[in-house]
């Protein structure tokens, strides 16, 4: 075989695959190679093809299939002319002027002899004796009546009553009520720093709102403490209560009509679990 000779597809397979197993496939594959490509090849263009021309068959197909009429007319609308009638002009009918709540009349000049007289009105006479207070006379006193003008001499103070010392006095008739000292903020702080929550309380979960009455005497000092209200099985927290109270400095007394006086008191404290 000369070097310008061309070796065809096949023979150089057939010298490729001279001493190999052939039947493992890939013999089989590259003598099949070309015609495998060609067929793709076709298959491709068809297909692209095919949808560049599908569109217009689509759009033919469309204008020739007939639109289907409907029968049901459906909803018929039908218009009718309607006149409006011109409404009648207003007229502006001027109102009676309102009448008079008191009638007026007119002067009229009439002759003298015609006019009737008036009486004069009466007048009461004004008697010139003090005693005299009715038509008929009476026998009466020359003495002057009582002087009701106060006395020029001997004036005296009257002096307001003290209240009673035994009873607390009514708060709202008290010139200044008790206080704590520095106030009422200072007596909270206090409560707060002296006061110590029953451990027995806290095992217990007992909490609530505890409601003392207390007695500030003219002295300041505290007494005759009473528990007004306490949470349920809360004895212990009033007792507590009770204790701080008791314990608390002098307070400022209350006054009434300038005196000191003993003033009644209450006071809530709320136990509170945190």
């Amino acid at each position: 075989m000369t070097t310008h000779e061309s070796v065809s597809q096949r023979d150089a397979l057939d010298i490729v695959f001279a001493n190999r197993n052939r039947a493992y496939g890939a013999y089989q594959l590259r003598r099949e190679y070309p015609a495998t490509l060609g067929r793709a090849l076709g298959i491709g263009l068809l297909l692209i093809a095919f949808f560049m021309v599908l569109p217009r068959i689509l759009a033919a197909f469309s204008s020739i299939v007939p639109e289907e009429v409907s029968k049901d007319p459906g909803c018929v609308l039908t218009l009718t002319e309607v006149k409006l009638e011109t409404p009648p002009p207003v007229l502006n009918t001027p109102q009676p002027p309102p009448k008079p709540a008191i009638a007026y009349t007119p002067p009229v000049v009439a002759p003298d002899d015609e006019v009737p007289e008036e009486k004069p009105v009466e007048v009461q006479t004004v008697l010139e004796d003090p005693r005299q207070v009715g038509s008929e006379t009476v026998a009466g006193t020359s003495e002057d009546p009582p002087s009701l003008d106060p006395p020029s001499a001997g004036l005296g103070i009257v002096e307001t009553p003290k209240p009673a010392d035994d009873e607390p006095v009514d708060p709202f008739t008290l010139n200044k009520m008790p206080s704590f000292p520095g106030g009422e903020g200072e007596m909270f702080k206090w409560i707060y720093k002296h006061i110590t929550y029953p451990e027995m309380a806290k095992e217990a979960g007992t909490q609530g709102q505890v409601v003392l009455t207390f007695v500030v005497g003219k002295d300041g000092n505290i007494s005759d403490i009473a528990v007004v209200k306490t949470p349920a099985g809360g004895s212990i927290l009033g007792n507590e209560a009770t204790r701080v109270v008791k314990s608390m400095p002098k307070w400022s007394p209350g006054e009434a009509n300038g005196h000191p006086v003993k003033v009644r008191f209450t006071l809530p404290i709320r136990f509170a679990l945190k």
